[in-house]
């Protein structure tokens, strides 16, 4: 191999490793479930951390977190909260930092 593709070779592996972002990962329907002890690392340079939350009752609460492209196209680096049908919902995306989708509340 010439120098020039040692050269493009090294630098794709590091451009794969510097953009690639790590999340927590996990789904949780009543409180009190553990969620955020398990992580994954993101497949693409344009994916997303997300946190999703649903409190339903004094028992449900539900979580949904990982990494996403699509779900975080239009929320990047943001937090969403609506109401449906009476159920507070919040919905949460970054791509700052490693396991930026933690939240102490939910997490």
């Amino acid at each position: 191999m010439n120098k020039i593709s040692q050269l493009l070779l090294v630098t794709t592996v590091l451009v794969s490793v510097v953009y690639s972002i790590t999340c927590y990962k996990g789904f949780r329907i009543i409180r009190g479930q553990a969620i955020g002890t398990e992580t994954e690392e993101c497949e693409n340079e344009t994916a997303y951390c997300y946190n999703m939350t649903a409190e339903a009752a004094l028992i449900l609460n539900i979580m949904k977190a990982g990494c996403s492209t699509y779900r975080c196209m239009f929320s990047a680096n943001t937090c969403r909260s609506i109401t449906f049908q009476g159920v507070p919902v919040s919905f949460c995306c970054c791509n700052e930092y490693d396991l930026c989708n933690y939240s102490g509340k939910n997490l």
